[in-house]
């Protein structure tokens, strides 16, 4: 039922009442007053009589002016009572109307997908709350359509980096695949190296997609881990001196500062050690020189120790920084490198999954530094 149809029901009660309570007061009233002037039965009795003659007769002076009047008395207190009952009710009727205004054009601008509407309403009364609500819901609304343009815009993205990272493969594939069709490696040693390298670029096309069924299965949540508590500098000494010696080969130094090595920390090590290699070979991949450098440091602040990997690279743009973990995005795409585009977007989704976060900076020196954030684990939680 409306707040007007109730309203309207109320002024009705209202009008009964009235009508009621007047003619009971009037009655009480005559009562009252007849007592007061002690009025004598006998005389009463013999004046009832009386008129009843005089109507018997014919005569209806200007006795019936009593009872017209009483009946326009009681149709005038009754207006009268109605009019402002009405009047009251008017204004209670706006007061409780004017507030649902500002929330029906809030609907209406949601509605029409304006998300950023956002109602002021400054009286406290029963109806703060609710356009406090409003705006609250109006704000994760907005939140959720960015936030679904974003995913779409990374769907877009990921798919054009899948097509991208396996047409090159597929094309040299068929290349390969008609000059043997067609004889162009006629010689035995000719077809050997085609085939080789048909093989090499099914390894390539291999390994994407394993890193993206990979990504997919982090993304959901469906890859298990198994953490252990140990102490991470031990750990990240122990995976460089198991690669130091082949990225050297390959033109990359890696040095490790001196640090606490008594800092525990809840991971899975076999993760990490994908993680840590992730952003060995962007080092090994993107430096301009024959030569590079990384070094590994680590900073406890509070209850978080912060794994520092950086390399004297030529680093990116500024703008490329808040990118650098989205899927196959390449902060320079014209260079022809072989990569999935998937390393630092994996191992961003690992470092998560162990209760941390990474991003990227870049330091003053120059190059590209990675930062690892880890929660502590103390002795009392092993």
């Amino acid at each position: 039922m409306t707040i007007k149809r109730q309203m309207v029901i109320s002024n009705v009660r209202t009008v009964l009442v009235t009508i009621f309570g007047l003619f009971l007061v009037t009655f009480v009233l005559g009562i009252v007053m007849n007592t007061m002037r002690g009025v004598n039965f006998e005389e009463e009795r013999a004046m009832r009589e009386m008129v009843r003659q005089e109507m018997e007769n014919g005569y209806q002076g200007p006795r019936i002016f009593g009872p017209i009047f009483i009946v326009f008395f009681v149709a005038l207190s009754v207006a009268f009572i109605s009019f402002i009952n009405n009047l009251l009710n008017y204004r209670l009727v706006k007061n409780i109307i004017r507030p649902l205004q500002p929330l029906s054009e809030g609907v209406r601008q949601i509605h029409d997908n304006n998300l950023g509407f956002r109602i002021s309403y400054q009286n406290d009364d029963e109806y703060r709350p609710i356009c406090d609500a409003f705006n609250e819901m109006a704000v994760r609304l907005e939140e959720s359509a960015a936030q679904k343009r974003q995913d779409e815009e990374n769907r877009r993205e990921l798919l054009a980096g899948i097509s991208h990272d396996l047409r090159t493969p597929l094309t040299s594939i068929k290349g390969y695949i008609e000059g043997l069709e067609t004889g162009v490696a006629s010689m035995p040693e000719i077809r050997e190296q085609y085939l080789t390298a048909i093989k090499n670029k099914a390894v390539d096309m291999e390994y994407i997609i394993e890193r993206l069924f990979l990504f997919s299965k982090l993304d959901m949540n469906e890859f298990p881990l198994t953490l252990r508590r140990v102490p991470l500098m031990q750990v990240i000494a122990d995976m460089v001196e198991e690669v130091a010696r082949e990225y050297d080969q390959r033109g990359l130094t890696i040095h490790i500062a001196e640090t606490r090595r008594d800092v525990f920390v809840l991971i899975d090590t076999l993760w990490l050690h994908n993680v840590f290699i992730n952003i060995l070979e962007n080092s090994v991949r993107y430096k301009k020189t024959d030569r590079a450098s990384m070094e590994i440091s680590a900073d406890t602040v509070n209850n978080a120790v912060f794994l520092r990997l950086a390399d004297n690279g030529p680093g990116v743009s500024a703008e490329a920084i808040p990118k650098l973990f989205d899927v196959f995005y390449r902060a320079d795409p014209s260079r022809n490198i072989k990569g999935s585009g998937l390393g630092l977007a994996i191992s961003k989704k690992i470092i998560e999954r162990m209760g941390g976060d990474i991003h990227a900076e870049l330091p003053k020196e120059g190059g590209l530094a990675i930062i690892i954030r880890l929660p502590i684990v103390e002795d009392a939680q092993q």
